[in-house]
Order: structure tokens, then C-alpha cells, then sequence
């Protein structure tokens, strides 16, 4: 009888202590912090729930769990690289924080093995505001992705996502990807790649609607660039530059590179032909992530024409005139003797999110009747820029 106790002992421990290790080796976690670029003005960063403010203006690679951030004022923004990477300096998945949001971090944690299998794991809680998530991972590592809301949670597959949180208002649209959507209620819902859906108060979300319509084909750069657009490039006689698509911080971007003899211009860029009526919109926004990295020839040159990284829209009026309209995005300063037109000064090195107004308002004079082409191009002399989720949107 006692051997078989013992026998009974020893199986169990034979089954146990095995099931026990891979258990742990596959399901133990740890704890990652965060990086927070504030791309535009001020973001406040509460450390946990009762701690005093910080005012961050310069990144921090130190945004731990239990951290809550808050955009203030009409103009700041600000980018949260998450699950990063301790063997790595890039994150696989961002935030883009517009004004007026309340963010917190709630969990941000990695298999403490690299035998698991398990993903990424990022919990967020969006109090008030608008964001953007990428949850892109370049790593053979998936990323899970849970927001929580005011009225349920979503969970977030690979893609990219866009939330609006405003009085007891949640809206939610997918450009890539699926979003599982869990309302108090109990309802469930699924959000597929161009669609938006939304919940009020205490009602559960109804089927969802297509999303503002996007007149670019491929703006997320998912399928191969020549697919859709034409690539350009002009620099007689000296090396030109490149157009070439990738993957950065959780998203796929269009990187516009020229790297060769200083001091001579070249340009390189990318169209795409749209040829679509818009005399029955009320509303043309162009929108664009735009990240600079390089740029040797200052402000947007002598003549305000060289910008390392410029939009452009080909469009016939309402009187039948071809025009274009176009904005460009520099970080080195000019001289006083050349000021910049029809662009801006942004941050270099971190992503800037860039809408445009209205164009049906700004460009009333000339309205809009059809959008014949746009254009995205780098120029002046050196240079390296990044554009990802690009778009211009009719409704």
C-alpha cells in the first residue's frame, strides 16, 4: 500500500512539475515602459493615480504601467511607442495622441521567455479625446491590443485604428485590420478594414457603416507601390533619389530617400491619378503622418519650392480651371532672406500628424469640381522622409 502511495506520489509529480514548468515558461510576464514624443506642445504625464503632473516637451523612454497622459490645448499632440522591444530600439506598435485626449496606460507587458508563445500584451483606457493606433508588429511576436472605453473594451488585431471619445459619444473606424468590440450590454460586434461604428449612452452599437471615403487607392502601402502609384524621380547627371516601402514603428510607410552630392538640386516623389467627380462633397481634408529624418538644404530653399517632404493635389475648379494645392513640411530653419510659403516647421525624427482644413472651404473661391491627381515628393539637395496613412477623404 505504501508503494503505491508512493507510486501515486511520484506519477503525479512526473505529470505535474512538467505541466507546471511550461505553464510558467509560456504564460509568465514582465512589465515594458513606454516611449512618449511629444510632437507638438506639452503633454502631461501623471506617473500613477495620484501623482502630480509632469510636463514632458522632450522624449522619455520611461513611460511605465499605471501611467495616465493628457493632451492639452488645440494644437498638442503627441506619440506613445508601445511594447517596445528591450533588444530593440523600435517600437512594434504607436499611439498618436491628437489634442484634448485623456490616455491611460494600463498594462504593457512581454513573455518574460522567449520560448513563449504568447503576444505582446498592451491594455489602454481612452477617457476623452481622439487617437490613432498602429498595432503593425515587425516582430515574430504578436501584439494584442485592449482598449477600453467609456461604454465596453475593444481588442485589436494587427492593423490600424482610429477612436474618437467625446461626451457619451465612442466612435471607432478600421483602415487595416479587425476589431472586436465588446459593449457593456454584452453585445459583440466585428469591424472590418473600412468600416466605422460608434455607441451612444447605454445602447449597444448598431451594424457597421462605411468610413469617410478615402479617393486614394493603397494609402497604407500594404500592397506592392507600383501597384497604384508611379514613381518619379529627377537628378540629371548626379545619383538620384529613391522611393522605397517598408516597415517602421508598427506601420508600413513610404520612405523617400536622396543621399549623394550636397549642394545640387534633385527631386524624387510618387502620383497617383484619382480622376473622381466632387461637386456632391462638402468635405475634402487631406491627411498624412509625416516623419523627417535628413535635410541638408535650409527651409524650403531660395524660392520656396523644396521642401524634403511636400503634398500636392491636381484639381479642376468649378470653372473648369486645373490647379493645384499642396503643403509642404520642413525642420531646418531658412535664412531671413528666404521665407517659406504654402508650408510648415515640424519636429524632426518623430511622427507629426498633419490634417489639413477643409479644402472645400479653404479653396472655395476656386472650389473643387474634380480631383484629377495627387502627389507626394521629396526635394532640394540631401534628404530622407517618411509618410504612412495617406489619405484624402470625401463625405
Amino acid at each position: 500500500m505504501l508503494l503505491l502511495g508512493a507510486f501515486g506520489v511520484f506519477l503525479l509529480l512526473a505529470v505535474s512539475i512538467p505541466w507546471t514548468v511550461n505553464y510558467i515558461l509560456q504564460h509568465a510576464t514582465t512589465p515594458l515602459v513606454a516611449q512618449l514624443e511629444p510632437t507638438v506642445g506639452t503633454v502631461l504625464l501623471y506617473t500613477s493615480s495620484g501623482a502630480e503632473p509632469i510636463a514632458v516637451t522632450d522624449a522619455r523612454d520611461d513611460i511605465p504601467q499605471g501611467s495616465r497622459l493628457v493632451t492639452t490645448g488645440e494644437a498638442t499632440q503627441g506619440v506613445l511607442g508601445l511594447a517596445t522591444d528591450s533588444n530593440s530600439t523600435e517600437s512594434i506598435g504607436t499611439v498618436h495622441l491628437y489634442p484634448g485626449t485623456t490616455l491611460s496606460v494600463e498594462r504593457i507587458q512581454q513573455p518574460r521567455f522567449r520560448t513563449s508563445r504568447e503576444p505582446y500584451a498592451v491594455g489602454l483606457a481612452l477617457t476623452e479625446g481622439r487617437v490613432r493606433i498602429f498595432t503593425n508588429s515587425r516582430d515574430e511576436r504578436a501584439l494584442v491590443v485592449r482598449v477600453d472605453l467609456p461604454q465596453g473594451y475593444v481588442v485589436l488585431s494587427g492593423g490600424s485604428y482610429n477612436f474618437s471619445v467625446k461626451d457619451d459619444r465612442t466612435e471607432l473606424s478600421v483602415s487595416q485590420g479587425t476589431a472586436q468590440l465588446f459593449h457593456e450590454s454584452g453585445a459583440e460586434l466585428a469591424i472590418g478594414p473600412g468600416l466605422r461604428a460608434w455607441m451612444d449612452g447605454n445602447e449597444p452599437p448598431g451594424e457597421p457603416v462605411s468610413a469617410e471615403r478615402n479617393l486614394i487607392q493603397a494609402g497604407d502601402f500594404a500592397q506592392p507601390l507600383l501597384d497604384n502609384w508611379e514613381v518619379y524621380s529627377e537628378a540629371p547627371y548626379v545619383a538620384a533619389g529613391t522611393v522605397e516601402v517598408g516597415d517602421q514603428d508598427g506601420r508600413r510607410v513610404a520612405q523617400f530617400v536622396r543621399l549623394g552630392e550636397d549642394g545640387i538640386h534633385t527631386e524624387v516623389g510618387m502620383r497617383q491619378a484619382i480622376d473622381q467627380d466632387v461637386n456632391g462633397y462638402d468635405l475634402l481634408l487631406f491627411r498624412v503622418d509625416v516623419r523627417l529624418l535628413r535635410q541638408t538644404l535650409r527651409g524650403a530653399g531660395e524660392k520656396s519650392s523644396e521642401f524634403p517632404l511636400r503634398i500636392e493635389v491636381a484639381y479642376t475648379d468649378i470653372y473648369g480651371k486645373e490647379l493645384n494645392w499642396g503643403h509642404g513640411f520642413y525642420y531646418r530653419d531658412p535664412p531671413t532672406e528666404w521665407p517659406v510659403n504654402g508650408g510648415e516647421k515640424i519636429a524632426p525624427f518623430t511622427w507629426y500628424i498633419y490634417e489639413s482644413p477643409n479644402l472645400m472651404e479653404l479653396l472655395r473661391d476656386t472650389r473643387p469640381a474634380r480631383i484629377n491627381s495627387v502627389r507626394v515628393y521629396a526635394s532640394g539637395w540631401n534628404y530622407e522622409a517618411m509618410i504612412s496613412e495617406i489619405g484624402l477623404f470625401v463625405e
